[in-house]
C-alpha cells in the first residue's frame, strides 16, 4: 500500500498562515466486467491542530466520471448505502474508509488492477489535495456477488 504525505496550507484569521498535515493512503477496486462503477477506500491521519472536512472528490483524469462520499448503514437488518455531505477528519485523529462502511463510490469508470487512480480531494477550508492510489483486483468471492 502506498503512503502519501501532504502538507496543506490554510489561510488563518488575520493574515497568519499555519500548516495542516494529513497522511492519505488507500486503494480503489477494479471495475467488474460490464459495470461502470466501483469503490475506493482512503485512510486519513490528521496530524494538525484543527479538524479537516472533506467536502468532495473528483477524478481529474476521467471525463464524465463522478465520485460520491457514501456510508453503509444497517436499516432493519439490510445494509444500505447513504450519501454523506462531508467527512470530518478530527485534529490529531484518523478516519479509515472500509468495505461495508464509509467509502467513495466511483461512477463512470473502467479501472483495471495494476493501474493508478488520480483523486482530487476538496476540503471545506478551500484546500485541494491530489493523491494517487493503486487499483486492486477484487477478491474472487466479490466478483460473483457485488453490491454496488
Amino acid at each position: 500500500m502506498h503512503i502519501f504525505l501532504y502538507t496543506v496550507f490554510f489561510l488563518g484569521i488575520g493574515a497568519s498562515v499555519w500548516a495542516q498535515t494529513v497522511r492519505v493512503q488507500g486503494y480503489a477496486r477494479e471495475t467488474l466486467p460490464g459495470a461502470a462503477m466501483t469503490a475506493a477506500y482512503l485512510s486519513f491521519h490528521n496530524e494538525g491542530t484543527g479538524d479537516m472536512q472533506l467536502q468532495s472528490v473528483e477524478l481529474p483524469d476521467i471525463d464524465g466520471a463522478m465520485v460520491e462520499l457514501h456510508t453503509t448503514v444497517d436499516d432493519d437488518g439490510v445494509s444500505r448505502m447513504r450519501p454523506l455531505a462531508s467527512l470530518v477528519i478530527p485534529a490529531g485523529g484518523e478516519v479509515r474508509m472500509a468495505p461495508g462502511g464509509t467509502h467513495l463510490m466511483l461512477h463512470g469508470v473502467k479501472l483495471r488492477a495494476g493501474e493508478q487512480l488520480q483523486l482530487r480531494l476538496h476540503f471545506a477550508s478551500g484546500a485541494v489535495l491530489e493523491v494517487e492510489v493503486p487499483v486492486r483486483a477484487l477478491p474472487v468471492a466479490a466478483q460473483h456477488h457485488h453490491h454496488h
